[in-house]
């Protein structure tokens, strides 16, 4: 996308063919841009990212949030538009799900310790259960 291309209406649906978008995500997403559009000029920077992301009392953190928008923002204008923010965050869950299958070893949709101990170890990292038991009482807090 470059910077003269038309840049859907953050206000109006996105177009879940465009972003091959299921109608969930589409309102998923451009609700949470709505949200974190604190100023509601259909473009997210980082004010607008910090204040969003209070309002939704969601940790934030300065270095993260410049971090963010400067890698999502494909036209370097310094904030995102709606097409960004949904491409980015695309790319993102796709990781996530990934990494997620990967540590899912017995393929029944919740990571265990033994998971965890697992796949630490494959990574040479050794870790005991129960530090395992708390990694993932900290995720899901």
């Amino acid at each position: 996308m470059t910077g003269t291309s038309a840049q859907p209406d953050p206000s109006s649906p996105i177009s879940h063919k465009a972003y091959e978008l299921s109608t969930a995500d589409e309102e998923r997403l451009g609700d949470l841009f709505k949200k974190l559009d604190t100023d509601g000029d259909g473009k997210i920077d980082v004010a607008d990212l910090s204040k969003g992301l209070k309002m939704l009392n969601l940790p934030y953190y300065p270095g993260h949030m410049e971090n963010f928008i400067k890698d999502a923002d494909v036209n370097n204008s310094n904030d995102l538009s709606l097409a960004e923010f949904v491409n980015y965050v695309q790319q993102h869950e796709k990781k996530l799900r990934l990494t997620f299958n990967k540590l899912d070893a017995n393929k029944d949709g919740r990571v265990d310790e033994s998971e965890l101990v697992s796949s630490f170890d494959g990574l040479g990292v050794c870790i005991t259960r129960d530090e395992a038991r708390e990694l993932l009482r900290r995720i899901k807090t």
